[in-house]
């Protein structure tokens, strides 16, 4: 039996996207028995749990199609085009400031001269 796909599909649920948001949101509310030291399963589901939940903000935004969740592959393509898009945008931010910094010095106008 593949855990990792019972897992992802479990994650999927409307039930434990909504118990994990409560969990998130109010602290009387566990996922697990455990607080703490969890199970490598419970890690995955953990992770899955985000991960879906990352992207249901995204569907809601109209940023993508609700499709992405019809296949893990879909989910993990998704995933690593974001981060890519992610990193470049942070690469052109960086060499932007860097331009702010090493570019010709500015001439600031005397006060009351235009």
């Amino acid at each position: 039996m593949n855990f990792y796909k019972s897992l992802f599909e479990l994650s999927k649920s409307v039930k434990w996207q909504n118990l994990f948001q409560a969990a998130k949101d109010l602290h009387n509310v566990r996922l697990f028995d455990n607080n703490n030291e969890f199970s490598k399963l419970q890690e995955i589901l953990l992770s899955y749990l985000y991960t879906i939940e990352s992207i249901n903000r995204d569907i809601v935004i109209e940023k993508i199609s609700k499709k992405v969740l019809d296949d893990e592959l879909f989910v993990n393509s998704y995933l690593m085009y974001r981060k890519e898009n992610q990193n470049k945008q942070i690469q052109d931010n960086r060499k932007k400031d860097l331009n702010l910094v090493a570019g010709k010095k500015i001439k600031f106008s005397k006060r009351g001269k235009k």
